[in-house]
């Protein structure tokens, strides 16, 4: 008689999808604490990168249920597109804001990366269900 056991997730990608989560929320609070006085420009401008954050949270919604590689292998493009336009924003940043606004993503979007690329978390997302 087979037992069923419940697959349990690996440190590697519960530690990618609690970073998106930070990040997402860490988000919303930067964009609340510089958005003051701006004009619609500037806050659609500061606002682009972190919808693109904002999506990747939501994908990592999906990561305990039946997410397959797609989800991994969509989360980490995004994710290096975020992070590429971070580090512009980093290099030319006029304010202590800014800087910290992309420092924040940059810090906390490449240890996902990272961790989505590890092998666990590729065998998690292409798993029999």
């Amino acid at each position: 008689m087979k037992t069923a056991r419940a697959a349990v997730m690996p440190r590697q990608v519960r530690a990618a999808q609690l970073l998106l989560y930070v990040l997402g929320v860490s988000g919303l609070i930067v964009v609340l604490a510089l958005s003051d006085g701006m004009s619609s420009y500037g806050l659609g401008e500061l606002m682009a990168p972190w919808l693109l954050v904002w999506l990747c949270a939501l994908l990592a919604l999906t990561y305990e249920g039946g997410a397959k590689g797609g989800v991994r292998l969509t989360t980490i493009v995004v994710m290096v597109f975020v992070l590429l336009g971070s580090a512009g924003e980093v290099a030319d940043a006029a304010a202590p804001g800014e800087f910290l606004d992309a420092a924040l993503r940059i810090a906390l979007g490449l240890p996902v990366v990272v961790c989505l690329f590890l092998p666990e978390a590729r065998d998690w997302f292409e798993r029999e269900r």
